[in-house]
């Protein structure tokens, strides 16, 4: 009886984990275009002609690929309700392509032009995506909060 027991039991333990593993599927965690990176500033406000220090942050478990290497930010400045683009960032970057790991936070250097307006702020860049994805559907843009600018002391 003790054997019969066993035997079923073993038999019942091998048909759940059969069906768990059939049903169960490890996939990387990736919520998406437009919601795997998020890009942030350190202060809520800045001084013409100072660098702003923008923090990139990969929030998937994907590899994603930057084919201009986070060397595009545009600067854009609020005017009413629109956003009106003021400068492209003029530094020379490396023509390599940059790669953002599972959970990897870079961060890079921006600095405002001098003599930038006082005003209301934030900087767009291209969004990064799965390798797979290049030249896919086009993604959302990456942007920063917005941040003020003021005058600077001379």
């Amino acid at each position: 009886m003790r054997a019969t027991l066993g035997r079923a039991n073993l038999g019942f333990l091998a048909a759940l984990t059969l069906t768990a593993s059939g049903c169960l599927t490890i996939r990387p965690y990736d919520p998406g275009p437009g919601k795997r990176v998020v890009a942030s500033v350190v202060q809520d406000t800045y001084l013409s002609g100072e660098s702003i220090n923008v923090t990139i942050s990969n929030l998937s478990d994907v590899t994603l690929f930057y084919r201009d290497g986070f060397c595009k930010p545009e600067l854009q400045r609020r005017d009413g309700l629109a956003w009106k683009k003021v400068s492209e960032d003029s530094a020379t970057c490396a023509s390599a392509p940059g790669f953002l790991d599972p959970g990897q936070t870079v961060v890079h250097q921006y600095r405002l032009p001098k003599g930038v307006s006082v005003g209301t702020y934030r900087l767009k860049m291209p969004m990064p995506a799965p390798e797979e994805e290049e030249g896919a559907a086009s993604q959302p843009e990456l942007q920063t909060p917005v941040f003020k600018v003021q005058a600077s002391e001379q």
